[in-house]
């Protein structure tokens, strides 16, 4: 009898494993191999190299470098949402800098969601050399799944402003929503190949990871490359930054997660705002072109926002969001967990913070915790 129940167990647990490596199951196997995600991930998950070129370009230090006094008040803040870095940088030079909990300029931090804006460029570059036609396109014209499923009208502009209107849905945490299959599963197509009809697209915004990865299919599709050498090649080693990089892959290492997943240092991450601060130009060099900047920070205002009203959607653009806060449209990058990129035209500035932060209720999509760190660089910008 024992031996019945024995071998019983066993076939069971054959047949568990046997799952565990299919498209289906693959995510639950590998939560258990890497565990809860953090912005320490790239410790765990499979990666590839984002190579910086090894030739630095260091940030200049302002005459008033860590010189500014931030108000106790907000700094208490900052230091409370379990900061990691911040940084403010001002016409080009590094006004002020501090790091916490044993964090480095030469630290990694993941950057979630951040990424999308990176992503977002690289179609802007796409589109400046021809690899796309335009915006306007249809996305099956790249994306197979695309040309079926009551998908066939969805353009790629529809995915940069989040208004694809698929079945996507960023709320559901369950173990076996698209979610957990995106960010833990083995083949990002097969998250893709899930998405199926739910509204008619470029109407409504509703944010949805899945966008950014199936932007992420069309630009490896476009220049028939990954999309961490694109990211070096592109941006990295012509902006001169100072260490390498890491992007997480899927299970089986067949895709970058483009939906999120860069794992920079901060002065690198400064690099991305301070290029969109340049109009897309570094340098002599125009990485991407100035139309498609200006494009992708304006808010996609014949959009309606789903979560407030019905209201046009003022807070964001081509996978970047704007922030309203003291008569400023400020520009961000913005990952869970409180990664964020600030692009204050007005003061021809870059605000950086990484950490790790709680996700609290939004105040008009923005985490309540941005404007006071927008706060405190403006309490020190000239």
């Amino acid at each position: 009898m024992l031996k019945k129940v024995l071998l019983g167990l066993a076939f069971i647990l054959i047949v568990l494993i046997g799952l565990s490596y299919t498209p289906r199951f693959s995510h639950l196997r590998n939560f258990a191999l890497w565990g809860k995600h953090t912005i320490h991930d790239y410790k765990t998950h499979p990666t590839r190299v984002v190579a910086s070129g090894g030739a630095p370009q260091f940030w200049p230090l302002d005459s008033n470098y860590n010189k500014g006094v931030i108000p106790d008040s907000l700094m208490k803040i900052i230091d409370s949402n379990d900061t990691h870095a911040f940084l403010v940088i001002q016409d080009g030079k590094l006004l002020y800098e501090k790091y916490w909990d044993g964090y480095t300029p030469k630290t990694l931090s993941g950057s979630f969601s951040a990424a999308k804006s990176i992503i977002s460029l690289l179609i802007g570059i796409a589109l400046d050399e021809g690899k796309i036609k335009s915006l306007d396109e249809p996305v099956g014209n790249y994306v197979p799944h695309f040309k079926t499923s009551g998908l066939e009208k969805v353009r790629i502009k529809d995915l940069l402003t989040m208004s694809s209107g698929t079945n996507y849905k960023e709320s559901d945490l369950s173990y076996f929503s698209l979610n957990a299959t995106g960010y833990y599963g083995d083949d990002e197509a097969y998250l893709i190949d899930q998405l199926k009809y739910k509204e008619p697209s470029g109407t409504t915004w509703d944010y949805r990871s899945a966008d950014t990865q199936v932007l992420g299919f069309i630009v490896e599709k476009a220049f028939g490359d990954n999309i961490s050498h694109l990211v070096s090649e592109r941006f990295m080693k012509p902006m001169g930054a100072e260490a390498d990089a890491l992007w997480l892959l899927d299970g089986a290492k067949k895709h970058e997660k483009t939906f999120c997943c860069f794992n920079g240092v901060a002065h690198d991450y400064a690099r991305f705002g301070q290029l969109v601060l340049n109009k897309g130009k570094w340098g002599d060099k125009q990485i991407v072109s100035e139309s498609y900047v200006q494009a992708a920070t304006t808010p996609a205002t014949y959009l309606k926002d789903t979560y407030e009203n019905n209201n046009p959607v003022d807070f964001y653009g081509y996978q970047y969001w704007i922030v309203h806060h003291r008569g400023l449209s400020i520009p961000a990058q913005n990952g869970l967990f409180g990664q964020y990129v600030f692009i204050i035209k007005e003061k021809n500035a870059i605000v950086v913070r990484l950490g790790e932060s709680k996700v609290i209720k939004p105040i008009h999509h923005s985490q309540p915790e941005n404007f006071s760190y927008i706060d405190a660089a403006l309490s020190i910008l000239k």
